[in-house]
């Protein structure tokens, strides 16, 4: 029996099953998703990508997450993604320290006029 090479792009049906059907024995399979996915891709489509995602400065996995994310339309945490820009979160983070900063400023000059006020 000779095994032949096929193209990526031809659509053969496997005579091998999907990791889906086989289940290995004594292994107990998780009721929610990992996370991890191994994906095989051809070689010139796993360089655009890198190309892509180098265009846009970030990582290959955070490209390819962003991309996953608009197709499906889903709105999913962004911090698997360090490139991502800060969205209303970090903008609320921003003032809230900002208004920690004038909130102990403010009880430090409060603690100085009652020193200076008990010192009469």
């Amino acid at each position: 029996m000779r095994l032949v090479r096929r193209d990526y792009h031809e659509r053969t049906l496997s005579a091998q099953p999907s990791p889906s059907v086989v289940e290995e024995a004594g292994r107990v399979r998780p009721t929610a998703p990992s996370g991890r996915l191994l994906l095989r891709m051809p070689p010139d489509l796993h360089a655009e990508l890198a190309r892509a995602a180098e265009r846009q400065g970030t990582s290959l996995n955070g490209f390819i997450i962003s991309s996953l994310t608009t197709s499906v339309g889903s709105s999913t945490d962004q911090s698997l993604d360090p490139a991502a820009p800060p969205g209303q979160d970090g903008r609320q983070l921003t003032w809230l320290l900002v208004a920690n900063v004038v909130a102990v400023t403010l009880a430090g000059l409060a603690a100085v006029v009652i020193l200076l006020i008990a010192a009469l």
